[in-house]
C-alpha cells in the first residue's frame, strides 16, 4: 500500500496540471469567441510583483506547516528538508518583492 502512494502522487500532480491547462485554454477561447484579445487582457490583469509576495507567504506557510508538523510528532531528522526548503523559498520570494519594489520606486 505504501508503494502505491509514491505512484499516486506524481500522477495526481500530473493530472492537476493538466486540468489547469485545459481550463486556461478554454478560458481563451471563450474570450476568443466575446471578440476580447486573451493577451491583452492578460497584460492588464497582471499582478507584477505582488505575485512575488502573494507566492512568498504561501511558501512561507507550507513550510511553517511542515516545520510544526514534525516538531509535534518528532519525525526523524532528515524529515526537516522539505520543511526549511519550502520556508527558506518563501523568504527568498518575499525578499525580491521587497527588493524589485524599492528598484522600482528609485528607477
Amino acid at each position: 500500500m505504501a508503494g502505491a502512494i509514491w505512484v499516486l502522487i506524481p500522477l495526481v500532480g500530473i493530472l492537476c496540471g493538466m486540468l489547469a491547462i485545459y481550463t486556461e485554454h478554454r478560458q481563451k477561447m471563450a474570450m476568443i469567441e466575446k471578440g476580447i484579445n486573451p493577451v491583452e487582457k492578460k497584460a492588464k490583469d497582471s499582478t507584477g510583483e505582488s505575485g512575488l509576495l502573494i507566492g512568498g507567504l504561501v511558501l512561507v506557510g507550507i513550510g511553517l506547516a511542515f516545520l510544526v508538523t514534525q516538531l509535534i510528532t518528532q519525525l526523524e531528522a532528515w524529515l526537516y528538508l522539505p520543511g526549511f526548503f519550502f520556508f527558506f523559498m518563501g523568504i527568498a520570494l518575499v525578499i525580491a518583492y521587497f527588493v524589485l519594489g524599492r528598484s522600482k520606486k528609485k528607477g
